[in-house]
């Protein structure tokens, strides 16, 4: 087998760090590629990392492109994760959280992620990495298709790039004061560079310099280059469709899996097992206990991309009936204040917790009826592929990546994966009331179910697809 040099560049990767299904993508990518090729991961050398995981400091980088302009960095390894390196600096990365606190972006993070990456490429050199392929995630590693044209050509002459858009609702827009830092030459600052609305535009970088584009679904794909999707980017996207193509995400069943999940109450691979989770669910959140009683489950950051506001439009007429709902999550004061007065007023019917607390989810997943994803947009979305497989029955609008996997359930036939729905909150309203007449016919609840655990949405498929991406890269 003809091995390629692969090199992983990101702000976040299971299970070092994860903000967001970015960080689940990335991390899968280097688990289960590595095996087959040399596969090098670079992240940030957060202040979480050194305290959890044993590194090893390789020495001192310079990412500076100029005598006037000369940063040093720290270069250091996983002990125990091969190939894993961490791009550090205390100026930088010396924090407590990734991006920001309470939800406010650091100030500097446009130095800070230029920094990262350009000590990525500095990184590679130094440690004799003759790449094949730089893969790039999102905004925060978008200049390296740039940096590496312009300032690494003759190292790293041979590396292709390939750029991921995980959610081009972040894009990396910051001040036009901050282009000076970036190490460029101003005609980078114009419309058809990096220049956006008078400010500058990070992903723009990797969406023109790049070899080739993906976003981590195909339906995804064709929908960034619409104006309803493509957050002002879509003329600019449209322009390089011929290199934009879509892979959906896997999960990871070794992390994944209710027949040997340790969060449960009760392993299971049936619909019989599987309902045992829910009554110790059920008193965990306060709710009354019955197995009668249909319960949706939402784990999700409370976010208007999340559909929250589409929940709360129906949540009234939704709670008229006898159904629970729990949401996990954290994000938006407004939707906590909301969420928690519905808490309040249906206690026993409405459980939310407002946190990130991966027990919970696990038990949410499993031990609920129904699965709830209202996205207003969903590039992937992996809560539907984890309900699939703990036999947790979706309900999701039809964008994205929720189209790409969930097809609407018809009662008539038996085919179908969940319920989706287009348009507004009563769209949603019908999907939930179709829910509550398939939970009233328990053998076909059962049966989809257990459909339901049975697909397979495994990292395989989507790795054999990424390693042609490269392949047809690496030779184009």
């Amino acid at each position: 087998m003809d091995k390629k040099n692969i090199c992983l560049a990101a702000a976040e990767a299971v299970p070092f760090v994860k903000v967001g299904g970015m960080a689940d993508v990335v991390g899968s990518l280097y688990k289960y590629m590595k095996a087959r090729h040399n596969v090098s991961l670079f992240i940030p050398f957060y202040k979480s990392v050194r305290k959890r995981y044993r590194t090893e400091v390789l020495g001192e980088i310079d990412t500076g492109f100029s005598e006037s302009r000369v940063e040093k960095g720290t270069l250091a390894s996983s002990t125990d994760f091969p190939g894993v390196y961490f791009i550090g600096s205390k100026k930088y990365f010396d924090r407590e959280e990734p991006y920001g606190v309470a939800g406010i972006d650091y100030p500097d993070n446009a130095e800070r992620f230029s920094f990262f990456t350009r000590g990525v490429l500095e990184s590679s050199k130094i440690l004799g990495i003759e790449a094949d392929i730089f893969h790039c995630h999102d905004w925060h590693t978008a200049l390296l298709p740039l940096y590496l044209k312009e300032h690494y050509a003759r190292i790293h002459g041979r590396a292709k790039t390939l750029f991921t858009i995980h959610n081009l609702g972040y894009q990396g827009i910051f001040p036009a004061s901050e282009f000076g830092i970036l190490g460029l030459p101003q005609h980078y600052f114009s419309m058809d560079e990096l220049e956006f609305y008078g400010n500058v535009n990070f992903m723009k970088a990797g969406i023109i310099h790049s070899g080739g584009i993906n976003t981590v679904s195909p339906k995804y794909a064709e929908e960034i280059i619409t104006e309803d999707f493509g957050n002002r980017l879509e003329g600019l996207l449209k322009k390089h469709r011929e290199k934009l193509t879509g892979i959906i995400n896997g999960i990871d069943y070794m992390v994944w899996n209710p027949s040997f999940d340790g969060f449960l109450t009760k392993k299971y691979r049936t619909y019989r097992s599987k309902v045992l989770n829910k009554a110790p669910l059920q008193r965990e959140l306060g709710l009354e206990a019955g197995e009668d009683i249909p319960l949706f489950g939402m784990v999700t950051r409370l976010a208007e991309q999340k559909g929250i506001n589409e929940l709360l439009d129906i949540f009234e007429k939704f709670l008229q009936n006898n159904v629970q709902v729990a949401v996990l999550g954290d994000g938006h004061p407004e939707y906590r204040k909301a969420l928690r007065a519905y808490s309040e007023k249906y206690p026993g019917k409405v459980a939310a917790r407002f946190e990130f607390n991966e027990k919970l989810a696990h038990r949410i997943y499993a031990g609920s009826d129904f699965f709830l994803m209202p996205s207003r947009f969903e590039p992937c979305g992996l809560g539907q592929l984890i309900s699939f497989k703990y036999g947790t029955i979706p309900i999701v609008r039809k964008v994205g990546g929720l189209a790409d996997t969930v097809k609407n359930y018809d009662f008539a036939t038996g085919e179908g994966t969940g319920f989706t729905f287009t348009g507004n909150s009563g769209g949603f309203m019908a999907s939930v009331e179709n829910a509550l007449k398939l939970f009233g016919n328990r053998p076909f609840m059962a049966a989809l179910s257990e459909k339901v655990m049975k697909l397979d949405f495994s990292w395989k498929a989507s790795v054999e697809k990424y390693l042609t991406l490269y392949s047809r890269l690496i030779h184009s």
